[in-house]
């Protein structure tokens, strides 16, 4: 009689669905041990010391917090033991066991030093190689995580001096922070003066706000302050003053460069 063989995925199928019978966040097996058992360590007579726990072992992942968690059925009883795994999970090997900490809240300093012991030695170098990747991208995802919250401040920081849309946005100021960003050509005495009849309104009372130059406007504001500046006829002179000095520059490049006969 042939020897009855059995598919490792189907295997693998039907502990992923006993898995999600008591926790539907689990998508996947990443490892697996046939035969565990659970120590601890008992920090008064220095012994190892056998907990009702044994079975087999699941390194599941998860699509909520925590990712990554250790799963042992218990054969024992109905209570399961379930590590969950971090960025700070610390653990080594050392035959027959793979130690960890637990934490215990208050008792034992708030962690206690647990031993697994494996039934194949060679699965319990193969779930310590597991479980060392699985910290590593925690870790990094964790470093991500760091970043993109960085980013997030700064980009913060600088929407705090955008003008928000719907907020009205000054006339002048607007014509004299489009002039500071759109100048063309070089500076001159008419042009300040000019700029500086648009950005000051004749017999209004200054207010405490921020210098001109430093206005940044959205692409909705920028479009509502064209708009309302092209029916005003200061503003258009000193769109056309700067127009004529471009022109004029242009000519007389043009002169200067053409070949004398």
């Amino acid at each position: 009689m042939a020897p009855i063989t059995i598919d490792e995925e189907a295997k693998r199928s039907a502990n992923l669905r006993v898995l999600q019978r008591s926790d539907s966040s689990i998508i996947d097996i990443v490892g697996s041990a046939t035969h565990v058992v659970l120590y601890e360590f008992d920090g008064v007579s220095q012994q190892w010391v056998k907990r009702n726990v044994e079975g087999s072992l699941f390194v599941a992942k998860r699509t909520a917090s925590p990712r990554f968690k250790i799963v042992v059925m218990n054969r024992n009883s109905k209570d399961n033991l379930e590590i969950p795994l971090a960025s700070t999970f610390q653990m080594q090997v050392r035959e027959p066991y793979l130690i960890f900490r637990l934490e215990q809240g208050k008792e034992s300093n708030g962690q206690k030093i647990s031993g697994i012991w494996f039934h194949d030695g060679k699965e319990r170098e193969a779930i310590s190689e597991i479980l060392q990747r699985v910290v590593k991208s925690l870790s990094h995802a964790d470093e991500e995580t760091k970043k993109h919250a960085g980013r997030i401040a700064q980009t913060t920081e600088v929407s705090q001096s955008v003008p928000k849309k719907g907020t009205p946005v000054n006339k002048s100021e607007a014509a004299a922070s489009l002039i500071a960003a759109l100048r063309i050509g070089s500076s001159s005495e008419s042009t300040s003066e000019q700029e500086q009849q648009v950005s000051t309104p004749k017999q209004q009372p200054q207010e405490a706000t921020a210098p001109v130059q430093n206005m940044v406007l959205d692409k909705k504001s920028l479009q509502l302050s064209l708009m309302s500046l092209l029916q005003d006829e200061r503003f258009l002179d000193l769109i056309h003053a700067q127009y004529l000095k471009v022109a004029q520059t242009r000519a007389k490049a043009n002169q200067d460069g053409s070949p004398k006969k």
